[in-house]
C-alpha cells in the first residue's frame, strides 16, 4: 500500500482464538484493517456491518460449512475473495473450493510467507 491509499480489510473467520488473534496481528503489522469473527454469526453480523476486501475462512467452523459459507459470500458480493483455511486439505480439493468462488485454499498449519503470498495475488 501507498501512502494515499485507503487501508484494505481483512476479516478473518475462525473458532481457534490463539490461530485468530495471531493473524490479525500479522495482518494489521502490514498495514490492514483487521475484523474477526469465531463463528458463523458473528461473521454474519460482520458482513452485515462492512464490506471486507477479503475472507480468510475456516473451512470446518462449529455448526457451519466454509464452503456454503464461501459460496454465499461470492453470491452477496462476487467483488469480496476468500481465501479457504483447512486442516484437511484431503476434504478440500481444488475443484471444490474453485466451485465455490473460493480464491485459494492454504493448509493449518497456516505457514505466514505462504499466505501472504497468496494473500497478495488475491488482492492484485
Amino acid at each position: 500500500m501507498t501512502g494515499g491509499d485507503k487501508p484494505r480489510t481483512i476479516l478473518v473467520v475462525d473458532d481457534h482464538d490463539a490461530l485468530r488473534e495471531e493473524l490479525a496481528d500479522y495482518f494489521t503489522g502490514l498495514g490492514f484493517t483487521v475484523m474477526q469473527a469465531g463463528d458463523g454469526p458473528t461473521l454474519s453480523a460482520a458482513l452485515r456491518l462492512a464490506r471486507p476486501d477479503l475472507v480468510l475462512l475456516d473451512v470446518d467452523l462449529p455448526g457451519w460449512n466454509g464452503i456454503e459459507i464461501a459460496e454465499a459470500i461470492r453470491r452477496r458480493d462476487a467483488s469480496i475473495r476468500v481465501i479457504l483455511m483447512t486442516g484437511n486439505p484431503t476434504w478440500v480439493s481444488p475443484a471444490l473450493s474453485i466451485n465455490s468462488g473460493a480464491f485459494a485454499v492454504v493448509e493449518k498449519p497456516i505457514e505466514l510467507s505462504r499466505l501472504s503470498r497468496v494473500l497478495k495475488a488475491a488482492l492484485l
